[in-house]
């Protein structure tokens, strides 16, 4: 028996199978393994794309971007040009007529300079409530120009006159491309009547972005009478208005608590709240306008603040820094003023503002302020300028010269520094 299964094995051994194991590659799991890794290979690179892109958007969301300084450049004096004669032959031709085609392609030129300008300008609604003589609740609305100056990462900073702004329950932008955003008082000066306006960069459009740009701030220390130049904003009194005229005093000086800032007096009519700047043909601003300074000789004359003496107000007020002052209105006491008048010089003060840190501190109208915390005082431009340099509470020693029955006297004074609230 056993004989013959042995001879049926051999006799059917050609139809045995041999069972191989088949591959890992070339199995289900295996094809299946490399799709959900290929998915995960994808999944990862979108997320790091993602990532990449609202990273920025995420941190302005969340407040965690740090925001950038703001510097703004100075000005310096420009330097005196002495034309040596060359001995040539000067020849005067007669002006041209111009035809009315030539006044078309001006005003063209004139109105594409504004239309850049425009980019770095807005347009500030400020909203307060009142009550009527009935005691009825109403809301008013005033619309002023404001000036892109700065973007400090996080915020797009706006310059604007300080008195519309101050009470306003809200405050609205409306950017040159129409979109409008909400805004909120950053900082103020009330000396020169500025203030800064922000708005969070990740409320606006990112079209809004590529239009608008920082405005050019020029220097306003090189204009001279009869240049030409554009008022933008609201110089009527209204949004969009456009003016064109000449400069016509370019040097006058008004005197303001601590120090004395130049203007630059055109031969263009003033509008009552007429708001906006000055700029020059390359579109550069040489000029904030102001409308309350009204001229001895012409009181409807459109003025600006020289924009080279508001720099680095500007930038302290973008910086949310303190503007400290001591409360002094004052003249430069010259040599020659000295010798004349029997007075020392320095800086004479007229006038000491009521409830100041220089009435505090013992300072009165008439005295002669020679020296700030040890240094020379020669005029009232250097006093604004030792002032950006202090902080508020922060205690100066100031030197002044005042008269007594026979001479003039050294007293010291401790000032006590604020900001003007």
């Amino acid at each position: 028996m056993a004989e013959e299964r042995k001879s049926n094995d051999e006799e059917f051994s050609f139809v045995k199978e041999k069972i191989k194991k088949q591959p890992f590659y070339q199995t289900r799991r295996f094809r299946q393994l490399c799709y959900w890794l290929l998915v995960a290979a994808l999944c990862g690179a979108v997320a790091c794309f993602v990532f990449v892109k609202l990273q920025p958007f995420m941190e302005r969301a969340l407040g965690k971007e740090e925001k950038t300084e703001i510097t703004i450049p100075r000005d310096d004096e420009p330097d005196e040009v002495t034309q040596e004669p060359t001995g040539e032959t000067v020849v005067i031709t007669e002006p041209q007529e111009l035809e009315l085609a030539d006044y078309q392609k001006l005003y063209t030129k004139l109105k594409a300079v504004a239309g850049e300008v425009n980019k770095s300008l807005v347009t500030v609604t400020a909203a307060s409530s009142d009550t009527d003589w009935f005691n009825e609740t109403y809301e008013s609305r005033r619309e002023i120009s404001g000036l892109l100056v700065g973007n400090n990462g996080v915020e797009l900073l706006i310059l604007t006159p300080y008195e519309p702004v101050k009470d306003a329950s809200k405050l609205q932008v409306t950017f040159v491309d129409g979109k409008s955003q909400d805004a909120v008082l950053k900082n103020y000066d009330r000396v020169t009547d500025m203030a800064i306006v922000s708005v969070n960069l990740a409320a606006v459009d990112e079209g809004t972005m590529e239009v608008v740009k920082i405005a050019d701030l020029g220097s306003s220390k090189s204009v001279k009478a009869g240049d030409s130049v554009i008022a933008v904003g609201s110089p009527a009194g209204f949004a969009g208005s456009l003016k064109f005229g000449n400069l016509v005093a370019p040097g006058h000086k008004t005197s303001v608590i601590d120090g004395e800032y130049r203007l630059l007096i055109t031969d263009m009519e003033r509008s009552d709240g007429g708001t906006g700047v000055l700029v020059n043909l390359d579109g550069q601003v040489i000029g904030l306008i102001e409308d309350t300074y009204l001229h001895a000789s012409n009181e409807r004359a459109l003025t600006a603040y020289a924009i080279s003496d508001m720099k680095a107000v500007i930038e302290h007020l973008s910086n949310s820094q303190d503007l400290v002052y001591m409360g002094i209105k004052g003249s430069q006491v010259t040599a020659e003023i000295a010798e004349s008048q029997g007075i020392p010089t320095g800086v004479y003060v007229s006038d000491v503002e009521p409830d100041s840190p220089a009435l505090n501190g013992g300072l009165q109208a008439g005295d002669v302020i020679i020296e700030i915390s040890g240094k020379a005082v020669a005029s009232v431009t250097e006093i604004q300028e030792m002032l950006l340099k202090f902080s508020k509470d922060q205690v100066i020693q100031v030197k002044v010269m005042r008269q007594g029955k026979e001479e003039y006297k050294e007293i010291a004074c401790s000032v006590k520094l604020d900001v003007l609230k």
